[in-house]
């Protein structure tokens, strides 16, 4: 099993109670879903954005078996195993693909956005939801002191060209951002294990002791408000037509 996949796995029970940004997000992208005969969500996690979709027939694909487990039991159908970057159907067997917050795992994008394509029928629908550059603002501190490590995320310029390199008809990119709250800083970074978002390239340093943690507390109380410690997802909407 992959990394990403355990890291997921791990956080599967409990993954509903602490994916708000998650839920945000795919909301936005649902709201751009057009109604279709078969839709494909990718990493689909417990299958929130997978049983909302139009389609006559969706199929949720995620590479973590707990999380597939999950969305079984909420009553999510045609589940499959497998791998973003490897699907495993036939060319032009889908007319739409969502996926909602799991492409920014995906390295190189531009292979897996190619791979995508060729799934999807002639005027098929790709919807993501995709983290930019200047994501957790509020963390960047900490992380370019070496306190904390973050995921690098592409810039909307990057995406653009990634997309426009690509085997697309027509894309576009929509920009939005999403502010999440936490009661504490315990929650706060608490927040990426319990939704699986801790996998990342870069080593974390792990906990060092009390000095370590009054530093990160008092870098993280300077963003602060009356609702709480706040963190800035910096996010687009992904769409590009087959």
């Amino acid at each position: 099993m992959s990394s990403v996949a355990h890291c997921f796995g791990q956080a599967a029970s409990d993954y509903d109670q602490h994916a708000a940004l998650q839920r945000l997000a795919g909301q936005r992208l649902l709201a751009q879903a057009r109604p279709a005969d078969t839709w494909l969500d990718l990493g689909t996690g417990t299958g929130q954005v997978a049983r909302q979709l139009p389609g006559r027939r969706v199929l949720a694909l995620d590479l973590a078996p707990a999380m597939l487990r999950q969305a079984a039991q909420q009553g999510t159908a045609h589940l499959i195993c497998g791998d973003i970057t490897r699907l495993p159907l036939q060319a032009s067997s889908v007319d739409g693909i969502a996926a909602n917050l799991s492409l920014q795992w995906c390295d190189p994008l531009a292979d897996t956005l190619t791979g995508l394509a060729n799934a999807l029928r002639p005027g098929g629908q790709l919807l993501a939801t995709v983290p930019l550059a200047h994501t957790f603002p509020e963390l960047r501190p900490l992380c370019n002191q070496g306190l904390l490590a973050c995921n690098r995320f592409a810039t909307t310029q990057a995406l653009a060209a990634t997309l426009a390199d690509g085997p697309w008809a027509q894309t576009r990119l929509t920009p939005f951002t999403e502010v999440v709250h936490f009661d504490s800083p315990r929650a706060l970074l608490g927040h990426f294990k319990a939704t699986g978002a801790h996998h990342s390239p870069e080593r974390h340093p792990g906990l060092r002791g009390r000095q370590w943690w009054q530093r990160l507390n008092a870098e993280l109380a300077r963003h602060r408000d009356a609702q709480g410690y706040r963190l800035t997802w910096h996010l687009a909407i992904l769409e590009a037509t087959r």
